[in-house]
């Protein structure tokens, strides 16, 4: 009886165990999330106070998993945490609703994959969680996100994509008012501008980031953005540091012993021009490991050292071995692009065959139902178009008999005009003939009796109308025209260098007078109006002129 009595007792004590312990595990993770971004240290001594393999639910495991990866990261630790963020993933993964988690997994997946040299696979990640996070409004998330991505661009050699995205991650940082975030983001470009040789903007940008970081009495940022001041007037030629940036700068790297702060003292003893100070710096940093970047900057002072002194052949040798560095650099990042271009390539056209086979079903129910309707409009359509057919012919036939009444009337004001054309021909003919005639007398009878000479006189004064100066030649051209299809202007249009003399004698020839008239006219013999007329139509007949035809057969 009392053992029966018993159980009930020890498996409530038990319940409140665990509820106990759940409670006091959830204060403990949410204290310690309060205060992971300022005291990461603190953090972690509160997450040491956990066993995460004795938490019962997934959700508080993998909390607890991120937590400490995050505190880590935070701290500056050099630990692997691949496998709490392992745990955190297994959950999120599967949890996509909960995008606060998902994304801080995957950011600092992508941590660790650029610790371990894998740019292409942390960029893959960022851009994965800049998607995600596109969905709700965390601009500072956001900034740490394009303050990594532009991190990976700058490594890569893309200054450019680099830039853009540390001025988007500045511009978050500023709307979520994080000042020691805004001042790096700022760093990033200056470094990147510097690198695309805009001096101007990697001056301005260095010039804000040294403003908040002095506001913020952070030495690190403050010597960061000196040791950029310093390169920038390094590189640049034709401006003079001030002198009271250049004491700011010697102060700031005084006590610093690593490579880039022994390059930054070169180069404040360059601009002090005192080369040989500036060389000795130089050879201490070479001897203290720098990276690939440093070093380079090591040989662009040295280089600027050597020439100062004057010393060129070795300033020649130490530019070359600067260009040499950053062609190395330069290689590296190309084969870098193309092994994650590969990457990529293949994990899409993997992600693409699963797709297509996840879905295969729903598109041949979606073929199936557009089959139909498309059945459904192409009868619809066939009506359609039998219905605008039947009444385009009918207004096809009604167009047609307008076309034929049309004709009919065209047919008539031809035939009208025709006729016109042909009295106004025989008009110009018969005034033609008379002057023909006129000329055919004064030609027999110029040496007859004196009887004739009031005749000779008025046919005389008749001819010479038409002569060159002659007030009817001009109307006698018009005249032509109108004969014989506009033949004039088309004479001086195929030859334009034609004399006007030859121009005349073919006006004369298409107008019908004979060459006895013509010999009057222009005043020359019989037969040499006969040897102009001949050499004219040999000169028209082997012309390339459009209306030759024509001309030929006036000349007959």
């Amino acid at each position: 009886m009392k053992h029966a009595l018993y159980a009930p007792v020890l498996l409530l004590m038990l319940l409140l165990a665990a509820c106990n312990d759940t409670l006091q595990s959830s204060h403990i993770l949410a204290e310690a999330e309060s205060i992971v971004a300022e005291a990461p240290d603190s953090a972690l001594y509160l997450l040491k106070g956990l066993d995460g393999a004795s938490l019962r639910n997934r959700a508080e495991r993998a909390r607890y998993a991120l937590l400490h990866a995050e505190a880590s990261e935070r701290a500056g630790l050099e630990t692997d945490n691949d496998s709490l963020l392992h745990i955190a993933w297994d959950y999120y993964s599967q949890h996509p609703n909960e995008i606060r988690g998902f994304c801080k997994t995957r950011f600092y997946q992508g941590q660790n994959r650029l610790r371990k040299g894998d740019k292409p696979g942390a960029l893959r990640m960022f851009l994965d969680i800049e998607e995600q996070l596109r969905k709700i409004d965390e601009p500072y998330y956001m900034g740490l996100l394009y303050l990594r991505i532009g991190g990976v661009y700058r490594a890569e050699l893309n200054f450019v994509r680099a830039y853009r995205y540390y001025r988007d991650a500045r511009d978050l940082f500023i709307r979520s008012g994080a000042t020691r975030q805004t001042a790096e983001a700022l760093l990033g470009m200056t470094t990147s501008a510097l690198r695309m040789q805009d001096l101007t903007r990697a001056r301005r940008d260095c010039t804000m980031a040294l403003e908040l970081a002095d506001d913020l009495h952070d030495d690190t940022l403050v010597r960061r953005s000196l040791g950029l001041f310093s390169t920038i007037y390094t590189v640049s030629e034709n401006e003079r540091i001030p002198n009271d940036l250049l004491q700011r700068i010697e102060a700031s790297v005084r006590r610093d012993t690593s490579a880039a702060a022994h390059c930054t003292l070169a180069q404040t003893q360059l601009f002090r021009n005192r080369p040989d100070s500036a060389r000795r710096y130089l050879e201490q940093a070479r001897q203290l490991h720098p990276d690939a970047d440093e070093l380079a900057m090591i040989e662009y002072t040295d280089y600027r050292a050597a020439a100062r002194s004057g010393q060129y052949r070795e300033a020649a040798r130490k530019i070359h071995r600067f260009i040499f560095l950053n062609d190395s650099l330069t290689r590296t990042a190309l084969q870098t692009s193309a092994g994650m271009i590969e990457r990529d390539y293949f994990r899409e056209r993997s992600a693409f065959d699963d797709y297509r086979m996840q879905n295969r079903r729903m598109w041949e129910r979606v073929v199936g139902v557009a089959i139909i309707v498309v059945i459904v409009i192409a009868g619809l359509l066939i009506r359609q178009r039998m219905r605008l057919h039947k009444e385009r012919n009918e207004r096809y036939l009604l167009l047609v008999r307008e076309a034929e009444t049309e004709y009919r009337n065209l047919s008539r004001r031809f035939e009208q005009q025709d006729h016109a054309q042909a009295r106004m021909k025989g008009l110009i003919a018969s005034r033609f003939d008379i002057v023909d005639r006129l000329g055919k007398t004064l030609y027999e009878r110029e040496n007859t009796v004196s009887g004739q000479a009031a005749m000779t006189r008025e046919v005389k004064q008749l001819i010479e109308g038409f002569s060159e100066n002659g007030e009817m030649l001009q109307e006698l051209e018009q005249i032509v025209d109108m004969a014989h299809d506009e033949v004039m202007q088309k004479l001086r249009r195929n030859y334009p260098k034609m004399k006007e003399a030859d121009i005349r004698l073919l006006c004369y020839i298409f107008g019908g007078f004979s060459p006895q008239v013509i010999s009057l006219f222009m005043e020359e013999s019989v037969a040499n109006v006969y040897a102009r007329k001949s050499r004219l139509k040999m000169r028209i007949k082997n012309s390339e002129a459009p209306d030759r035809e024509l001309f030929l057969s006036l000349l007959g």
